[in-house]
Parts: structure tokens; C-alpha cells; sequence
């Protein structure tokens, strides 16, 4: 699974990757108090208190684990939170502007597809104007011939003068 800078990971309660890629399986932190053990293990101390485990009450003290700052370690508050969703929105956006560059370069060698690569006539747009000087009864021009659309097609590629005919 991948992980961005805002995953946040259930063992440690740390931002940046999630429980799998965890590299402090032995020392897990409750996000709840920042105690040492997992959330899902979290209990209130207080005697006659109805909250489950793993889940917080009032008499509990919250505690994060990244700031150390009095609230729960994914509270919109924690600037530790703050920090890895910029990181995070910043790496998308840089890779959706690639994302989006590598898009613009295969949509401009698509834009034109009446020319090619050197500014010169597509096979299509040559043999409509041949189709179209033979209906009006001109003669063939003679022509630069041009260079294949894909390579190998022809041995004969390249810039030899040949007459121009009807297909």
C-alpha cells in the first residue's frame, strides 16, 4: 500500500506512513493520551466509567504523540496534522502539473495532424490535393516526397523529387 505524507499510521500514531511500513511495532502510542500502548487498548482509569476501550471519555487527558500538544494526535488542530497534509497537497499538485505536462505534450503532436513533424503536408492532405488538381484537370506537380509517417514503410523515404499520383 502506498503512503503520502499525510497517512497516518494506527501503531506509532505518527503522520507519514501507515501500519504495514510501521518501523516502531514494539513501542505502539495511543493517539487518544500518547500512552504506550495501541489506541484499540486505550481504557479510562477512572473507576465506573462507561467508555469502551479504544475510545476517549471526558475524564481522559488527550495528548498527542507528534506535538505533544493537549489534544488527540489527529485533531485538525495539530500543526504536526497541518504540516503533512501541506507536504501532502503540494506533492499532488507538483505531480498532477507532470501529470498534466506529459498530457500537453502527446495532445500538441495530436493538434495538427494535417502537417507533419517538419511542418510539411500529411499523406491525407497530399493525396486530397493531387485527387482534387486531377478532378479540375490539372497535372500532378512535382513534389518534394515526403518523409514516411512511420518508420520503415519505405526505402525510398527522404527528399527525391517523384511525381505526385492519384490513389
Amino acid at each position: 500500500m502506498n503512503a503520502g505524507p499525510d497517512s497516518f499510521c494506527g501503531v506509532c500514531s505518527r503522520w507519514g506512513h501507515v501500519d504495514a511500513k510501521c518501523g516502531s511495532l514494539k513501542m505502539p502510542a495511543c493517539m487518544l493520551c500518547a500512552g504506550r500502548h495501541l489506541t484499540k487498548d486505550h481504557k479510562c482509569n477512572v473507576v465506573g466509567c462507561k467508555a469502551n476501550a479504544g475510545q476517549n471519555c471526558a475524564h481522559n487527558v488527550d495528548k498527542c504523540v507528534n506535538c505533544k500538544g493537549d489534544h488527540i494526535a489527529k485533531a485538525n488542530c495539530c500543526v504536526k496534522k497541518q504540516e503533512a497534509i501541506k507536504v501532502a497537497r503540494e506533492e499532488r499538485r507538483t505531480w498532477k502539473e507532470r501529470e498534466g505536462e506529459r498530457r500537453n505534450v502527446t495532445t500538441d503532436q495530436l493538434k495538427k495532424p494535417d502537417q507533419t513533424e517538419d511542418g510539411g503536408p500529411s499523406t491525407a492532405e497530399a493525396k486530397k490535393k493531387v485527387q482534387d488538381d486531377e478532378q479540375v484537370g490539372k497535372k500532378p506537380e512535382v513534389q518534394v516526397a515526403m518523409t514516411q509517417e512511420t518508420e520503415g514503410q519505405s526505402s525510398n523515404a527522404g527528399t527525391q523529387e517523384t511525381p505526385m499520383k492519384s490513389w
